[in-house]
């Protein structure tokens, strides 16, 4: 059964304070092109009854009362289990590789965020022997195959059938069986970043886009939440577009981690503030055990210990619609990922 986190409750604050540390560490990125087109020519399909209902694999969704994201009770981070409980033993046991699917949604206001394109798409892969890890980024407008509907940009897997689409479209594109799954939508990100302070990025080039509203010169800057978003949203002005898009959005997520480390070193009562932030924005299916081993997992990696990838690709069009084909060499680094979760070493 589903369980909505609500309101705080004593037994419980130990399972929410993980849960919190997980959501900042592998979900909190989210594009959303409010003011631009995006992924024109990708099936439009209709939301499923019920509003924001989210069906996973397992088959079991968020309670009622996660409804659309435009509801200002909806939980806007959904934690779920890809093939139920049980298949997640050996993983969580470090005798097999743990893979985290991290979704951003482009929801509307109103819209469900189960059942609309996914702009930011990235595998984790955990070697939990080592504590090292590999975040794999996807852009959206991968062109691929996606079961039982042809080949098309990968970003309209979850607008056709949800997360479980999505999880069969990368499971037999990478071989990687995928865990986990978390979703959210921008507000998750804008809320989490400023409930926590800001974020301290490392801008690689300068920035400077009307469409993301990204305005930032190269080095370190302190980013507030909305900032955060443009800085994630960005593809116009970066090198290699879409590309360059999904590998900032691995540089936010390692910078979300490196907070994390550094003030919980200073003082671990920090864990606090980051309960806050999580608290009413994340529903799961998951039970407390396993939310405790995946993010004990998640908390041990350092963020020197993470490589940030992006899939080898190259832009080109197919029927007048602008797409990334994914090279031949990117299976190289799917066959390393499969052995322990790594990619890069």
């Amino acid at each position: 059964m589903s369980r909505t986190m609500r309101s705080p409750g004593s037994p419980r604050l130990l399972f929410v304070s993980l849960v919190a540390i997980l959501a900042i560490l592998v979900g909190v990125i989210v594009i959303r092109n409010a003011t631009e087109s995006s992924g024109a020519g990708s099936p439009a399909a209709s939301s499923p009854s019920g509003g924001g209902s989210a069906t996973g694999p397992t088959g079991s969704g968020p309670t009622a009362s996660a409804g659309p994201t435009g509801s200002p009770t909806a939980p806007v981070i959904r934690l779920y289990a890809a093939h139920g409980e049980a298949s997640l033993i050996p993983a969580l046991e470090g005798k097999r590789p743990l893979f985290i699917l991290s979704l951003g949604s482009d929801a509307r206001p109103g819209q469900a965020i189960t059942r609309q394109r996914s702009d930011s798409i990235h595998i984790i892969g955990i070697d939990l022997k080592t504590n090292h890890a590999t975040v794999l980024g996807f852009p959206r407008d991968s062109w691929v195959n996606i079961p039982g509907h042809g080949t098309n940009k990968i970003n309209s897997a979850m607008s056709a059938g949800g997360p479980d689409l999505t999880i069969r479209t990368l499971e037999n594109l990478t071989g990687l069986p995928i865990d986990f799954w978390m979703l959210t939508s921008f507000p998750g990100l804008v809320n989490m970043v400023d409930h926590i302070g800001g974020l301290t990025v490392d801008v690689p080039y300068p920035m400077h886009d009307s469409f993301s509203h990204a305005n930032f010169s190269p080095g370190t800057h302190h980013m507030r939440g909305k900032a955060a978003l443009a800085f994630a949203r960005d593809r116009h002005d970066v090198p290699g577009g879409d590309l360059g898009r999904s590998k900032d959005q691995g540089i936010l997520l390692l910078s979300a981690l490196a907070k994390f480390h550094t003030e919980f070193a200073k003082d671990p009562a920090t864990a606090f503030t980051w309960i806050q932030a999580a608290w009413p924005q994340i529903t799961t299916n998951l039970s407390v055990p396993t939310m405790l081993q995946l993010a004990l997992a998640a908390s041990q990696i350092p963020p020197s210990n993470v490589n940030n990838l992006v899939v080898p690709a190259v832009g080109g069009s197919v029927g007048g619609l602008s797409v990334v084909f994914i090279q031949p060499s990117a299976h190289s680094i799917y066959a390393d990922m499969r052995a322990d979760g790594v990619a890069g070493h």
